[in-house]
This record gives structure tokens, C-alpha cells and sequence, in this order.
């Protein structure tokens, strides 16, 4: 048995127990409390994008998100992405910006162009972030958004890659290849995305992981995103596949989902996710939960249901959001508090909290 993810506590323990013993708990549902009136993290001139936030040493919280010019639009993710840096001194926010972290180095790097899907963890006094890099021969936009032929070789370029510090300001050291590649004539040919990480004590790693079966312009036809699972003996890698097909199914079925973020609870793995069709019973762009013992084959929670775009709060208004995406969960003494969320709303595009009840 390997040891926690996070840092547990009694009563998380015998929650965990519960969860052990049907593999299938959703600890969110109706667990909700309602949202503070203010976006967690929003900023002037930038779209920001998902938001995955740890507690630093100086007992402040530290938020990872991306962020990209308003006025290059939102398809410029994937072009002029940067991941960033933002504090608060309450987890809920709001954040301010602290700096670039893994800004644009040139498109000789496979990273070199954009940076996107930050995910940060803790290991043994490092911060390890997970994200999502990709470069492409041409311009960066400055002023429109890419034409779509730009966008679809930004898209086909899509890696995941690691970086590394000894302090949540950095510096950090990042990986000089991707750390897992896609497969030609597989599944997952077109890229690697999304990453969903867990680390163990000993330093291994689950690696959970976005791709489809073509590449663009072909992708068009079927735009069809599917989960896979890969392992490391080190964080840092090499990742090879489950096995392989290393395909994640859900009731042992293949799903288009997407934005997974995983844990493990000492037995189990869980995940929340977002479903991207009929094929889970939770509505489209509404996220749920699933839990593993291999990381491959996954059981819906009863009910699987975790999260929907309308958001409560604490004025008792509500909040709908047409996509509401990315959610990246701040555990605090193993036991997790806040979700944090990318939201496209009439106000604008920026990050939101979802708290839990006490």
C-alpha cells in the first residue's frame, strides 16, 4: 500500500475509510457552500484560465493559473498562454499577480511558444508543477486571435511537461523534452494535455492524461477527447503506459471528458472531471466523480454528479457560467476546502471559487 497523497487528518481518515470501502464517495454534490462575490483571480487585460493553488511556507496561498491578452481572444490560449503566479492571504482569494513563471522562450523549445493546464504539487520540499507546453513556427499574434491554421498546428503541438523549484516563487527548472509523447496509430496519436497528477511518498507518479486519435485539421471530423494513464518511478520521469491500450474507461466504457484532476486516498484513486457528452449521466460540461484501484478502470460515484455551471452566492444570486472548466482542488490537512474553477461568464473570463462546507 503506498502512503497518502496528501497530509491526513483523524476525521479525513474515516472518510477515507468510507470512500475505501465503496471505491465510489463524492465528497462534493450537495457538499457546496456559496461562492464569494468576487472572482478568486481576474485581471484588466488578461483572460485567465483555471487556477490550482497550494499553501507556501509563509502560511499564504499561491495560485498557478494561465492568462492571455484580451485582445488576441480566447482561441489564444494555445498560442500566448503564459502561466502565472498570484497570492492571497485567504484560500478563497482574491489573488493578486505575483509574476510570469513559465513565460515564452522561443519556438526552439518544445515549450517554447505558450504555457497552459497548470497543476502544482508538493513533494518532499519541492514544488513540482504539471502543465501543458507547446510550440509552432510562425508569429505570435499580438493584436487578433490565430488564423485557424495557426491554431491547429499550436494545437497538434500540445506536450506535458514538469518544472521544478525549491520555492513557490521560483526559480524554476524546467524540463528540457516533454515527459510523455503521443503514440502514432494509437488512440492517443495527436498530443499530450491536461496533465492529472498524483505523487506518491517514494516519489512515483500516476500521470493521468488528454488525447484523441487525430490530429487536426482531421480532428474536426471527430472531435472526440479520451483520458489515458501513465506511471513514473520518479515524478520527473520517464512515464511509460499502463499498458497498451492504457485507455481510462469509465463503467467500461470510453467517454469524451476532459480537465480531470486526481487523487489517491491511500487505496483508491478519484477523480473529478468534466463530461463532454451523453455518455455520463451528468449533462454536458457538468463535472463528476469516478474512483479507481489501477488508475485504468474507473466506477462512477452514486451519484456521480459534482458539479454544475450554476453557482451559488453569498448573496444568494447565482452565477451561470457557459463553461466552467479546469477544477483544481486546495486540500488543507488532507482534507479538501476550496475547488477552484475557469469560468466564462457575461462579466468576463476569470477564476472562481468553490468552497466546501466545514
Amino acid at each position: 500500500m503506498k502512503v497518502f497523497s496528501h497530509p491526513v487528518s483523524s476525521q479525513w481518515i474515516i472518510l477515507l475509510i468510507v470512500c475505501a470501502s465503496t471505491a465510489s464517495a463524492n465528497p462534493f454534490g450537495d457538499n457546496w457552500a456559496p461562492s464569494p462575490m468576487e472572482p478568486a483571480f481576474r485581471l484588466e487585460d488578461y483572460i485567465v484560465w483555471g487556477g490550482s493553488v497550494t499553501k507556501a511556507e509563509d502560511g499564504r496561498y499561491y495560485m498557478f493559473a494561465a492568462r492571455w491578452p484580451k485582445k488576441t481572444a480566447m482561441p489564444s490560449w494555445v498560442t500566448n498562454g503564459d502561466i502565472v503566479l498570484a497570492v492571497s492571504e485567504k484560500p478563497a482569494g482574491p489573488y493578486r499577480l505575483v509574476d510570469v513563471v513559465l513565460p515564452s522562450r522561443g519556438s526552439s523549445f518544445w515549450d517554447g511558444m505558450a504555457t497552459f493546464n497548470p497543476t502544482i504539487r508538493r513533494h518532499k520540499g519541492k514544488y513540482v508543477l504539471f502543465y501543458t507546453g507547446t510550440t509552432y513556427d510562425f508569429e505570435q499574434p499580438k493584436t487578433k486571435r490565430p488564423s485557424q491554421e495557426e491554431w491547429e498546428q499550436a494545437w497538434n503541438n500540445k506536450r506535458i511537461g514538469v518544472a521544478v523549484s525549491d520555492s513557490v516563487l521560483g526559480p524554476w527548472k524546467r524540463s528540457d523534452s516533454p515527459v510523455l509523447e503521443p503514440r502514432k496509430g494509437k488512440w492517443d496519436t495527436s498530443i499530450t494535455s491536461n496533465p492529472a497528477p498524483v505523487l506518491h511518498d517514494d516519489g512515483s507518479a500516476l500521470l493521468v492524461y488528454k488525447s484523441s486519435p487525430l490530429r487536426f485539421p482531421e480532428q474536426k471530423k471527430k472531435n472526440e477527447l479520451i483520458l489515458g494513464a501513465a506511471e513514473a518511478k520518479h515524478y520527473l520521469g520517464p512515464y511509460e503506459r499502463l499498458n497498451d491500450e492504457s485507455q481510462i474507461m469509465f463503467q467500461g466504457k470510453r467517454a469524451h471528458v476532459e480537465d480531470p484532476y486526481v487523487w489517491f486516498d491511500g487505496e483508491n484513486y478519484h477523480m473529478l472531471v468534466k463530461s463532454m457528452d451523453g455518455k455520463i449521466p451528468v449533462g454536458w460540461g457538468s463535472g463528476f466523480v469516478a474512483s479507481s484501484p489501477d488508475g485504468l478502470n474507473w466506477k462512477l460515484a452514486d451519484p456521480p454528479l459534482a458539479y454544475t455551471g450554476k453557482v451559488e452566492r453569498e448573496d444568494g444570486s447565482i452565477l451561470r457560467a457557459g463553461r466552467f472548466e479546469r477544477p483544481q482542488i486546495l486540500f488543507e490537512n488532507g482534507i479538501p476546502t476550496h475547488v477552484f474553477f475557469a469560468c466564462m461568464a457575461r462579466d468576463g473570463i476569470y477564476n472562481v471559487v468553490r468552497p466546501l462546507k466545514k
